[in-house]
This record gives structure tokens, C-alpha cells and sequence, in this order.
């Protein structure tokens, strides 16, 4: 699912004229200005020397620009090397700003458009993986290598495989026509500053997205909907009518309840048709998935059980990985299954599963406890991220305390007073006051006596449940504040 408000643009894609701010080689990286207002991580490995050296640089003998298997010993030039601190340099936003950390750049360019992506500073052409047929990727080669001029590359994308030299010479002229304009753009003024903008969302998911397998595409804005058909019509005009612009009274999110598919894409547990459920937990380190059965009793035997609510798992967490957008390390616990052929299956099953999926991911085997290991690439905020804060209540522990654990907190208190008084007023939550006057008051008689006063208990709504506030001056020792 892809997300963007007005206020939050993305920047993934972005090409930057950047500043050098910071060269750290403990962590062969550094930090560069692009006007965002964090700096940016360059990593070593992200650097293209040959765009920051000379030709006639010695580190350039090295390795030839042309010859893939060379090119891997770049990453083991110094970046104290390549960069100096106050440096111009060329960038590419790699990898969104996510939490405290910012964004990922490289210096390794490139421009996608919807059948191919320009390379401009790398004379070679590839072909999307996607295709395993050797003759298909040699024509396409060879295709690509008539039209495009020469000293730039080309990677023909998966929505490419299956169109005519037509589309691909339209293409290659309006990705040169916006490299040439970036170009321009960064030789003027000084400074760092925005040259080339990614495509707003509405063209990029037409762009990425929208293919032959797509019947319809509704939009509820009208310039949205010129912006599509423009863009359409430049490059796959037999598509175009099946972009409709929606004008009915209902909200488009309604009418296809979009509204409710958000809300359960947040939810922590996902519930599979069988009866069984999957359990979504993120953790600082990686995302937990746990797989259970649920409600799903079955109708043989307990094996045959937990294999089929494990193979509908596997389908389920993989469109909930692409719906949610979850990157990093993905572990899943799967219900242990005694039969190797089931675990078979269900290995194959997961592969099968996750080649499907646009965005890379990588998997290991199922281990002898159950565990999956899988890791997706993360570029941008997960949809959790973009839609929630951490609760303020729980700051994001997930719990709050409990009614008895806030009132032996509030004893604490008591004690630690070194004056009394005949009455102490306590402002607490709503759930806290009834578990104090339950039992006609039993847990409240029991605190008057133990510290020879009297409790005023007033229940506050504005408090969060694991607060109390002591409403006499002077008396608050500033314990059940959090």
C-alpha cells in the first residue's frame, strides 16, 4: 500500500546537489546537506568514484566503470578518500527518513520510468530478474542497444518484458529529457537544493503499478485524473480508458470500504478464513509473526490441522507484509509440524509467495523449532508508523498499569509523607476509584488505616490510568506522576 499526505511527500527517489558535512571513517560513511533538516547518510559502498575523481586518480586504475566484476572492490576505497568535508556532490535518496535516522542516499544514479530506468553515468543495459528466459533477455538487449545513445544505461523493468520498440524509444527520449533538465539544474546557484523531484504518487503508482492485469482505476480528483490520462497518453494510451473518474456522492473510500480495509491493517491480530489467526508484533530489532489456530478445530487429524492453517498463513502474512509495507527482519512462528513433507511444502510455499512480491526479500529455511527468517527491504515508514504515534499512556509499552498496581504505588506514597494530616485527597483515574470503593470501600478503609487518615478519592477522566495526583499543596512527593 502506498500513503502520502500533503504535509509528508516523499522524497525517496529524489536527486539532491548535496554538501559534505562530516566524514566518519570508523564508520566509512558521512553525512551530507540536502536542505532536509537532518543531514543525510552516504555510505562507502553507495559511492560511484568515478563521478567525484579524475580520470587520470589513481584509485580509478583499480577497477574498470564497465566491468560489473571489478567494480565490487570499490567499497574498499577509503571514504576519506572519495570525500573531504565541504565537498559538493551529486546524490540520490535511497531509503526515507525513518524515526530518529535519516535519509540513505547514493551517489549512483538512476531515473525509473514505467518500462525502463536510466543509468546515466554507467554505458550498460540489463534486464529486469523477473524474466528466467535467456532469449527474451538477449533480444531485449539487443533491442535496447540499437536505440539508446551511447555513455548511458538502461535497465529494462519487469512492465517492459512485454512491449514494442515504440514504447521503449518514447520512454528513452523523456528519461534523457529529465536527466538533461537535472543536469542544468545543478550547475546553478550554490548550495545545497532539490534538481530532480520523483514523481508525485498518483503517476507513480500508474507508473509501477498499473498494467494489463489491471481492469479499472478510479479517481476521485480531477486534476489527478488529467495528470494520468497526460501521462498515459505519452506512453500506454491503450490504457486509458480504463482510468474512470469517480464523481458519485458516496466517498470513493467508502463506496469501496477502504476505510475499514485501513483499520484492520492496523489491527495486531488477523484472523484466516479457516478460523485460525496470525499475530503481528513490532519490536525495535525485527517484526514477530505468530501463527495459531484459533477457532480452526479441523475435521482430520491434529497434523493435517496445523498444516493447513500454516499454508493459509503463508499467504496471508506475505499480502499483510506488502499491505503494510513491514521491511527489516521478519521472523514468523509457524505451529510445529512433525511431517517433513509439510515442512517442505510450507518452505516452497513461502518462496513461491515472496518471489511475487516487488520489493526484495530474502528467506531462510524453516529451522527445527518452527522459526522463519525472512528480510525485505525497508526504504520508506511502515503503514503503522505512518498512521499511529506511540501512545501517549502506554509510551508504546503496550500496558498500562493495573488498578492494584497503581493503588500499591499510591501507598508508597503514604509512607514516604513525613506529615499527615486528618484528610489527603487523591485525583485519579476512573477505573482506579472503582477498584478502590468496591466491596463498599474495603482497599480504601484498608489504606486510612494503615496510615491513619482519610482518603478523598475524585475520579479525573483527563488522567491516563497509571496517573493519581495528590490535590493538597505540599503533599504530592511527585511519585505517581510518570
Amino acid at each position: 500500500m502506498v500513503v502520502e499526505r500533503p504535509d509528508t511527500y516523499q522524497i525517496l527517489g529524489n536527486i539532491y546537489r548535496g554538501k559534505v558535512t562530516s566524514i566518519l571513517p570508523g564508520l566509512q560513511a558521512a553525512f551530507v546537506e540536502i536542505g532536509l533538516d537532518r543531514t543525510a547518510f552516504l555510505h562507502a559502498s553507495d559511492i560511484e568514484p568515478s563521478v567525484l575523481l579524475n580520470e587520470d586518480d589513481e584509485l580509478l586504475e583499480r577497477y574498470s566503470r564497465n566491468d560489473p566484476s571489478k567494480r565490487r572492490a570499490v567499497v574498499r576505497i577509503p571514504i576519506e578518500k572519495l570525500l573531504e568535508k565541504g565537498q559538493g556532490v551529486l546524490v540520490q535518496v535511497i531509503k526515507e527518513p525513518i524515526g530518529t535516522k535519516g535519509a540513505k542516499l547514493t551517489t549512483q544514479i538512476s531515473i525509473a520510468g514505467r518500462f525502463l530506468v536510466l543509468v546515466p553515468d554507467a554505458d550498460f543495459i540489463g534486464v529486469s530478474k523477473r524474466t528466467k528466459d535467456l532469449k527474451k533477455r538477449t533480444r531485449l538487449k539487443r533491442l535496447i542497444a540499437q536505440i539508446k545513445p551511447p555513455g548511458v544505461g538502461f535497465i529494462v523493468r519487469t512492465m517492459g518484458l512485454k512491449v514494442s520498440e515504440t514504447e521503449f524509444i518514447r520512454e528513452i527520449h523523456l528519461l534523457l529529457d529529465q536527466w538533461r533538465t537535472a543536469s542544468d539544474e545543478a550547475l546553478k546557484g550554490t548550495g545545497p537544493k532539490l534538481i530532480h523531484r520523483e514523481m508525485g504518487i498518483t503517476t507513480r503508482v500508474i507508473r509501477d503499478l498499473f498494467s494489463e492485469e489491471v481492469d479499472e482505476v478510479y479517481v476521485d480528483d480531477e486534476d489527478d485524473y488529467k495528470e494520468i490520462q497526460s501521462y498515459l497518453a505519452a506512453l500506454s494510451p491503450d490504457l486509458l480508458d480504463r482510468v474512470i473518474l469517480y464523481k458519485g456522492n458516496e466517498p470513493l473510500f467508502d463506496k469501496f470500504d477502504i476505510e475499514k480495509d485501513l483499520e484492520r491493517l492496523l489491527r495486531r491480530k488477523v484472523w484466516l478464513r479457516t478460523g485460525g489467526y496470525i499475530l503481528i508484533d513490532r519490536t525495535e530489532a525485527l517484526v514477530a509473526i505468530d501463527v495459531n489456530t484459533g477457532r480452526n478445530v479441523g475435521k482430520h487429524a491434529l497434523e493435517q490441522t496445523i498444516y493447513e492453517t500454516n499454508m493459509e498463513a503463508v499467504g496471508e502474512i506475505c499480502r499483510q507484509l506488502r499491505l503494510r509495507d513491514i521491511g527489516g527482519l521478519i521472523v514468523i512462528d509457524f505451529i510445529d509440524m512433525q511431517t517433513a513433507q509439510h515442512r517442505k511444502a510450507l518452505e516452497t510455499s513461502m518462496y513461491k509467495a515472496l518471489a511475487a512480491d516487488p520489493t526484495t526479500t530474502s528467506a531462510t529455511t524453516l529451522s527445527k523449532f518452527g522459526l522463519l527468517e525472512i528480510t525485505r527491504k525497508r526504504v520508506r515508514p511502515e503503514l503503522q508508523e505512518f498512521y499511529t504515534d506511540v501512545c501517549h499512556a502506554c509510551n508504546g509499552l503496550g500496558w498500562v498499569f493495573s488498578p492494584e498496581t497503581v493503588t500499591t504505588r499510591m501507598d508508597r506514597d503514604l509512607r514516604r509523607m513525613t506529615s499527615r494530616r486528618g484528610e489527603v485527597r487523591f485525583a485519579v483515574h476512573p477505573a482506579v476509584a472503582a477498584y478502590l470503593m468496591q466491596d463498599s470501600a474495603r482497599i480504601k478503609h484498608l489504606l486510612e488505616t494503615e496510615h491513619k487518615c482519610t482518603l478523598v478519592i475524585v475520579p479525573d477522566e483527563e488522567l491516563d490510568q497509571d496517573e493519581y495526583r495528590f490535590l493538597d499543596e505540599g503533599l504530592d512527593p511527585g511519585a505517581g506522576k510518570k
